[in-house]
């Protein structure tokens, strides 16, 4: 059987689960809450955390008891976590260049195996995570949507590619301080814990760029690097990182190579406030200057160098609201999709629930650069996004989205254009 059929195959049962419909119910403490973590919601250890909370009376758990009840017992026996999430996105938009329509998939390995000093604030954890991404019977991957499909300087389906197998994460995770700071060092992904807040992931919140990670900033691939965050007091944090600048995930040993032997990095540092370190997704204010060398193959320039700043503010207030608002400036280069952004929106969270309603509206300038940019004297451009998420299970979501793109800077012949999206996600 091909790998279309079989994708295929696993979107359709994803869909088909859209039919059962339970009451939420009280979560129960897990053993992964005790996972090392670093970074925000995308990362891997407090994706593991958020996928594996329990609840009494959920139809997928009660359906595969023996599969949780294993997942629990490596984590209490050896503090190994592990898990399975499959992610689907179907886009459409009203007008468009070439194709108009996207579907893709992503299925994900994350795993967390804390080697060291289990028990304590001072662990030591091999952290990793394995993942296909693909595109399912349409031409376009939601990825690709934005610039290839619609003519716009956006990516509307943020993470959805068509990269097929890639390692995004394999690295050592070392606490340190008692647990105030943290070491990485490995094959990283930099949008885990750079400039992050509580809605920056794709899979569980925002689709476009423009409300996850800054798209002023010329975050490479996932590659191999390093980074380090430490406590500053009470409040204050720092993190800073340098990695690999032409990141390979699909070729980790390429990324290992280049980033000993062609000098060419990312770095970044960061700044930020917090009103306590568990929250520090929850209630941020941060600053971040980053800097990207120039990329080189055989004497020609793949990719200019770039530099910027981005800064972002978030605060979950009554455990339900959060306001945000993420500005960026730069100079378009080191592969930075703008120039200069301004975003800000409002998240709803329903505990009872886990459901989420996300509001987020964008002004941007796309990038003008010589190598990677959209040309020259571009008009602004203006982004909105709107989604819902449905909790059908504590394992299963499924999120309508609208998106509206003002002046698509590639696109003149449309003042406007929508898109209407459908994400489904299951996690085992």
């Amino acid at each position: 059987m091909n790998t279309k059929i079989i994708n295929e195959k696993l979107v359709i049962a994803l869909l088909l689960q859209c039919s059962f419909v339970v009451e939420a119910s009280a979560e129960t403490t897990s053993s992964f809450d005790e996972i090392p973590t670093f970074g925000g919601p995308s990362s891997t250890g407090a994706q593991l955390i958020e996928d594996n909370q329990r609840q009494t009376g959920d139809f997928i758990q009660d359906a595969m008891p023996g599969w949780f009840t294993y997942k629990d017992r490596l984590m209490d026996e050896h503090g190994l976590a592990i898990g399975i999430n499959y992610s689907t996105l179907y886009q459409k938009a009203s007008a468009a260049l070439g194709e108009d329509n996207a579907w893709g998939g992503i299925f994900q390995l994350p795993a967390s195996w804390t080697v060291l000093n289990r028990g304590s604030k001072n662990t030591g954890t091999v952290v990793f995570k394995a993942e296909n991404r693909h595109k399912i019977s349409t031409d376009l991957v939601p990825q690709d949507l934005g610039i290839q499909g619609i003519g716009a300087a956006s990516i509307v389906g943020t993470q959805f590619s068509d990269k097929d197998w890639i390692l995004t994460n394999l690295f050592w995770q070392q606490k340190l301080n008692d647990g105030r700071m943290t070491l990485v060092a490995g094959q990283i992904d930099n949008t885990d814990f750079l400039g992050v807040y509580g809605l920056i992931n794709p899979q569980t919140s925002f689709m476009n760029l423009s409300f996850s990670t800054n798209p002023t900033i010329g975050i490479p691939d996932q590659g191999f690097g390093g980074a380090f965050g430490s406590m500053l007091g009470k409040n204050f944090y720092a993190i800073a990182g340098i990695m690999d600048a032409a990141g390979d995930p699909a070729h980790p040993g390429r990324s290992f190579s280049n980033f000993f032997d062609e000098n060419e990095y990312f770095t970044h540092i960061e700044i930020g406030y917090t009103s306590s370190q568990d929250r520090i997704y929850f209630d941020n204010i941060n600053f971040v200057y980053w800097e990207s060398d120039e990329q080189t193959t055989n004497g020609a320039v793949n990719e200019s160098s770039g530099s910027g700043w981005a800064f972002s503010a978030a605060h979950f207030f009554q455990d339900k609201y959060m306001p945000f608002i993420r500005i960026g400036d730069s100079d378009g280069g080191g592969g930075a999709l703008l120039q200069k952004m301004v975003s800000a929106g409002l998240g709803i969270y329903d505990w009872d629930s886990n459901e989420l309603f996300g509001f987020g509206l964008s002004w941007a300038e796309a990038s003008e650069d010589p190598v990677g940019g959209f040309g020259s004297n571009l008009d602004p451009q203006y982004t909105g996004e709107i989604f819902y998420r449905f909790q059908l299970s504590k394992n299963f979501a499924l999120t309508p989205d609208i998106q509206y793109i003002k002046d698509p800077v590639l696109n003149p012949n449309e003042s406007s254009v929508w898109i209407a999206g459908i994400r489904a996600r299951l996690a085992l």
